[in-house]
């Protein structure tokens, strides 16, 4: 009995998973974060499974496909048949540089949604809510925010990125190869999360705001992550680690400490001072 209400709860994650924005994400964040020397087939492979099996399972589900997922496809396949016929200096080149340019690419498909009024976010959220909602210009507005906040973050991930394959001359970087790449990436996720509901809670004048705490929840936990990945690999001095640990405690507590409920009028007012 608990092994199929566990099947049928893992089928309903997996089917969310498909209707959002996650699913379209999912392989070129793969290919941004694991591309790196010596893990070139390791990224496109890993992320070309991973666009063949959204796409399948969107099919056989009815769920649409989009452009995203038709273009994570094309791009990983294209970067395959490079990979395969290319020289080892190519090979080197696309080691150092696939992660960065993949993110960049990503950055620029939201930034083009966006100057379209068309923003990347949208037509998943479109699967969600009534057809009549989806002119509204507070379900446009919505989403041209998240999407320039995905834009963002993948803009600020291939940026670090750069810099640690330019000026730090170290790819596998632990700050700007996967620290400051995943922060921007967990932000975005809980950015995406959190806003629609604080805007439309805002719009409709309901009486209470969800909180922005939200959107660092997740900041204790990643900085325990990255303090224990720190001290397991080296990456990070012992004082730092534990900085991070006493950064980690601190944000906990300061987010667990109750706080009066923030109402709509509250937050127009403390807007309009």
């Amino acid at each position: 009995m608990l092994g199929m209400k566990g099947a049928r709860h893992g089928a309903r994650l997996w089917v969310q998973f498909l209707d959002s924005p996650f699913s379209g994400l999912a392989p070129w964040v793969w290919m941004a974060m694991l591309a790196g020397p010596g893990r070139f087939e390791v990224a496109v492979s890993g992320a070309l499974a991973v666009s063949a099996l959204v796409l399948t399972m969107c099919w056989q589900r009815g769920i649409p496909v989009h452009a995203i997922e038709f273009l994570g496809v094309s791009y990983f396949v294209v970067l395959a048949i490079i990979g395969l016929h290319a020289s080892s200096a190519t090979k080197a080149w696309l080691e150092l540089w696939s992660g960065d340019i993949t993110n960049a690419l990503l950055a620029l498909y939201a930034t083009v949604t966006l100057v379209l009024r068309r923003p990347y976010t949208m037509v998943y959220a479109r699967h969600k809510v009534s057809p009549e909602r989806w002119g509204t210009s507070l379900f446009v507005r919505v989403h041209l925010v998240v999407t320039g906040v995905w834009a963002g973050a993948f803009g600020f991930a291939a940026t670090v990125g750069f810099i640690g394959d330019a000026a730090v001359h170290d790819t596998d970087n632990f700050w700007t190869g996967w620290v400051l790449q995943l922060a921007a990436l967990l932000f975005a996720v809980a950015f995406n999360d959190f806003y629609p509901d604080y805007a439309r809670a805002r719009a409709h004048g309901h009486p209470e705001v969800p909180s922005w705490v939200r959107l660092v929840e997740w900041v204790p936990p990643f900085l325990l992550g990255t303090a224990v990945a720190g001290w397991v690999l080296g990456a990070v001095l012992d004082a730092g680690c534990l900085a991070l640990v006493l950064a980690a405690l601190a944000c906990g507590a300061l987010m667990r400490r109750p706080a009066a409920p923030r109402s709509v009028a509250a937050d127009r007012i403390t807007a309009s001072g």
